[in-house]
């Protein structure tokens, strides 16, 4: 009954805002047919095996699905932006949205979009492609370095901001990418990103996504990505904000010897939920995929990560690796881990994991043994379960903000001084 409940709410409010949404962003036939095809999907519910573990609860709190005009963000936000912002990255082009719109340094988006097409375990898309008013597109042929920052704001407390990033890397080009979601409004507020890369044959994107929301967001997060021949795309994910969370990415590597690295950490406390769902498509051979996960859920939250490699029969040669760890520090807290390897051809090497618990008690015992406190011990633990890919992001001063999100998530981690 809620999920109809929504779905109705959706519609209703698309209907009170289509006049008003700008055709230059998405034709408004497009629009129409992405409210068509969430109306013929449904919205989702835990009966849903892709959606079990999403705090769908939370779309109940949504006051207005429908996002403000381009003229209510433009002006005083960006004042106010500017006093929220965190110090720039050197040598990155900054450009920063503020409720899903541009606000400084973004081009102008061009030609309008004819929609993109999301599927049953993507449906939040479908909401951005209905509401959507502007988008930062990236399209490179050359190296480039840049750092899209969006910002929600106190103005959109209660509503809904559909935050849209859209990447293309031309052939033979290299695109350093740092993806960034802040904010804190007052009350329940929606962010839906939606995000599609294209990675052109030999180039290579590397992607550095920092979730940071406020305990009043809701996020949901929809990537669909396409990798071409010998072109690589690397992925450094670092999910600790909003009171839930969904990631829902499709990945296909579509040309000869594409490789995607995704590297990720979820650190949840109180009750927060952090759900990603990640499927990689092997369409070629020698393709190859690395997936690492590390997370760790404190008090009352839980975290998943789905993992879905398929490996199709004209993927001979191909490789994929899953390591998935997840760990429990709260006595209601949960993990769930899911690696799943689905391989259609005999020439393929392919290895997944998957464990979940608390602390190593041995490794607690060896550091106690040596003079250690046992909350110094326990911090240090925590701190160096997510080193590993923490230590992945290889820009020194968005790692420096990576870890210190994640340490401001583990008061214990914060006050032993694991963090220097």
């Amino acid at each position: 009954m809620a999920q109809a409940a929504i779905l109705e709410r959706i519609h209703r409010d698309f209907e009170a805002a289509a006049a008003d949404l700008p055709a230059s962003v998405i034709d408004p036939a497009a629009r129409r047919r992405a409210a068509d095809e969430l109306e013929r999907l449904g919205w989702p519910s835990g009966r849903d095996e892709q959606w079990r573990y999403a705090n769908l609860r939370q779309f109940e709190r949504v006051g207005q699905f429908g996002s403000r005009p381009v003229s209510s963000v433009a002006g005083a936000a960006t004042d106010a932006a500017n006093a929220q912002l965190p110090r720039a990255l050197p040598g990155f082009e900054r450009w920063v949205f503020i409720d899903g719109i541009r606000a400084i340094g973004a081009p102008t988006a061009g030609t309008a979009t004819t929609g993109a097409v999301w599927g049953p375990e993507q449906r939040l898309g479908l909401l951005s492609e209905m509401f959507g008013r502007d988008a930062a597109v990236i399209d490179v042929g050359r190296d480039a370095r840049i750092e899209v920052l969006f910002l929600t704001s106190k103005d959109a407390a209660g509503a809904a901001v559909y935050p849209r990033l859209q990447v293309r890397v031309r052939d033979g080009a290299h695109l350093q990418l740092v993806e960034r979601h802040l904010g804190d409004p007052a009350q329940s507020t929606l962010v839906n990103a939606t995000i599609r890369i294209d990675v052109a044959a030999g180039s290579q994107l590397s992607h550095y996504r920092l979730q940071q929301n406020g305990a009043q967001i809701l996020f949901g997060d929809t990537l669909g990505a396409d990798v071409a021949a010998d072109a690589t795309y690397r992925v450094r994910q670092v999910a600790v904000g909003s009171v839930a969370a969904r990631t829902s990415a499709q990945v296909q590597l579509s040309g000869r010897a594409a490789a995607l690295d995704w590297q990720a950490i979820a650190v949840g406390r109180a009750e927060q939920v952090l759900d990603m769902s990640l499927r990689v498509d092997h369409l070629a051979p020698g393709t190859r995929t690395q997936e690492v996960f590390r997370g760790i859920a404190d008090e009352h939250a839980r975290l998943a990560f789905n993992a879905h490699v398929h490996i199709s029969a004209q993927s001979p040669g191909s490789e994929a690796r899953q390591s998935l760890r997840g760990l429990i520090e709260g006595a209601r807290a949960e993990v769930d881990l899911r690696p799943r390897l689905e391989i259609y051809t005999d020439d393929v090497r392919a290895q997944h994991g998957a464990t979940t618990g608390q602390l190593d008690e041995n490794l607690l015992f060896y550091l106690l043994a040596r003079g250690l406190d046992a909350p110094t011990a326990r911090a240090l633990l925590k701190w160096a379960f997510l080193g590993d890919v923490l230590r992945a992001i290889d820009l020194p001063d968005l790692r420096a903000a990576a870890e210190q999100a994640a340490a401001h998530q583990l008061p214990d981690v914060m006050a032993s001084g694991a963090l220097t």
